[in-house]
């Protein structure tokens, strides 16, 4: 037999949603991917390439909304980044590979003000995984295959405007606007399909929250460039579909803070930390669900390279530590990530191809995981 659309309110909240067990990992196939989603960070190219260093200053990337000001006049931008994951658990190894596109925007100014409006991924929690069981049919063990995917997760869709007040000072503010969706599917096979059939149980499930966010770049001294952002969220709901509200919750929130060094010809060196308060989110699942606030640190350097289309090639590295939200019976996640990247100028300088490539390797008790992250951004300025 198949089953399909099953009253769906009781498991999506713990299959769904909180995903913790070994036996969801091993459906999943990522140890990143656990509970919501995996956050990537909402970085460009160019800041995933600096270890995130530079995320504050880029107006390429969308967390902090006073660096649209601070960038160029007009800009449209776009990013793909494919994910190439080995991961183990349990003595067990999978191989999986995630093709994104988080990030849209484009920018415009009038005079003195800058705005923007961009488009990127919050939480992707998009997976697809197979693999051989056995579960118990009156009192026989019956061979099977296991079928689970998700398709989906949590956007960010943000306006800004900032103000150039000066050379050296610049404010912004973003509204933020997060719609999403799941739609989940998990099944069965059995080998023996004339007798015992098989089923598959299909659920959606969509989100919607707000937040509003602000931010600064200032040159306080020569060469020296500081930056600092925060985001304040609303309200975020999950729905069966568009109809039951199955939690409530709060986006959350968000505080970073930058560091950057131009003095050097040619060069620029940056440090930024950030925390955010992912359990602000625990309405949305059940009380169970093991998340926690997560900081991020990143290190990082951009060097001037040689001419190409009478524009300096772009040369970058950086270093990257952070925690994950979502744990794994109880044990939190740990991401280190090892970047580089260039940036090649084309079209007399008008456009820019940034490619980046994170080695990011992410561990906790029992398991362990590595994601080859391939960015590739393509930036034009009318």
């Amino acid at each position: 037999m198949r089953i399909t659309s099953l009253p769906f309110r009781r498991v999506v909240r713990t299959l769904a949603l909180a995903a913790i067990t070994v036996p969801a990992l091993r459906a999943q196939g990522a140890l990143g991917l656990q509970g919501f989603g995996y956050p990537g960070g909402q970085l460009s190219t160019r800041s995933l390439a600096t270890g995130g260093s530079l995320a504050d200053f880029d107006p390429q990337s969308p967390l902090n909304p006073a660096a649209i000001g601070a960038g160029a006049r007009a800009l449209v931008y776009a990013q793909y980044d494919p994910e190439f994951r080995t991961s183990s658990v349990g003595g067990l190894t999978s191989h999986a590979t995630t093709a994104r596109f988080p990030m849209f925007g484009i920018t415009a100014q009038a005079g003195q003000a800058t705005f923007g409006l961009s488009f990127s991924s919050y939480l992707d929690r998009s997976w697809s995984n197979s693999y051989a069981d056995t579960i118990t049919v009156s009192g026989t063990r019956v061979a099977s295959n296991v079928n689970a995917s998700s398709d989906g997760g949590i956007s960010d869709i943000r306006a800004a405007g900032a103000w150039r007040f000066s050379d050296r000072f610049v404010l912004g503010v973003g509204l933020h606007f997060y719609p999403g969706r799941n739609n989940t599917s998990i099944g069965r096979e059995f080998t023996d399909s004339g007798t015992f059939g098989g089923f598959t149980q299909n659920g959606e499930i969509t989100y919607a929250g707000s937040a509003l966010s602000v931010g600064m770049v200032g040159t306080p001294f020569s060469h020296l460039n500081v930056a600092a952002s925060a985001r304040f969220g609303s309200n975020i709901d999950v729905r069966q579909g568009d109809s039951t509200v199955l939690g409530r919750a709060r986006i959350p929130g968000r505080y970073s803070a930058s560091i950057g060094y131009d003095g050097i010809p040619g060069s620029s060196f940056a440090f930024r930390w950030s925390s955010e308060r992912f359990s602000d989110l625990k309405g949305l699942g059940t009380a169970t669900l093991p998340i926690q606030d997560a900081t991020d640190i990143g290190f990082g350097a951009e060097l001037s390279g040689p001419k190409m289309n009478n524009s300096d090639v772009a040369i970058r590295l950086g270093y990257r530590q952070r925690d994950l939200p979502f744990s794994l019976r109880g044990n939190a996640v740990k991401e280190l990530s090892y970047t580089g990247g260039i940036g090649l100028p084309v079209a007399s300088g008008k456009g820019m191809i940034d490619i980046a490539l994170s080695r990011a390797h992410r561990t906790t008790v029992g398991a362990d995981e590595t994601g080859m992250i391939l960015s590739v951004g393509l930036s034009i300025r009318p």
